[in-house]
């Protein structure tokens, strides 16, 4: 039998997403409009790191260019924007209603100094993809060690 360290924040983060999916589900209308289309909504984003850059990918389908901001203050990237759905009446028409529409906006500040001027972003297959580069003095930089 293994040993398995315990972590108590795995927990907590697990009752979190319960507790979030549960009012999501089952009480739509408590914290906004229901999902009619007003309330804000919460895209999913990665960031990873690389040796030479940070790489931030969020998932914003049926979003056109116009309606997507990527700014950067200091070391902290913001991507914000608007996801505009079609209006639906209350004729009974929509059965079940899932997808989010409304304004967003995420930021993640990064642990390192980044190249503001050399910062990429890319809209691709509803895939926004930032590319911010680590300023030189916040590489990792690999020193090669002489023989005495």
């Amino acid at each position: 039998m293994a040993l398995v360290q315990w972590n108590p924040w795995t927990e907590v983060s697990t009752l979190k997403h319960d507790i979030d999916r549960l009012f999501n589900q089952y009480m739509p209308g408590l914290f906004g409009n229901g999902g009619t289309g007003d309330a804000l909504w919460m895209p999913r984003m990665d960031l990873r790191e690389t040796d030479t850059a940070f790489i931030v990918e969020a998932d914003l389908p049926g979003m056109v260019l116009e309606d997507i901001t990527v700014q950067v203050e200091g070391s902290t990237v913001i991507i914000s924007g608007e996801r505009k759905g079609e209006h639906v009446s209350n004729a009974g028409d929509m059965a079940y209603r899932e997808r989010r529409f409304g304004k967003f906006q995420r930021a993640f500040t990064l642990p390192a100094a980044v190249k503001v001027d050399a910062i990429e972003a890319k809209y691709t297959n509803g895939v926004l993809t930032v590319t911010v580069p680590k300023a030189e003095e916040a590489r990792t930089k690999r020193i090669a060690i002489q023989a005495a």
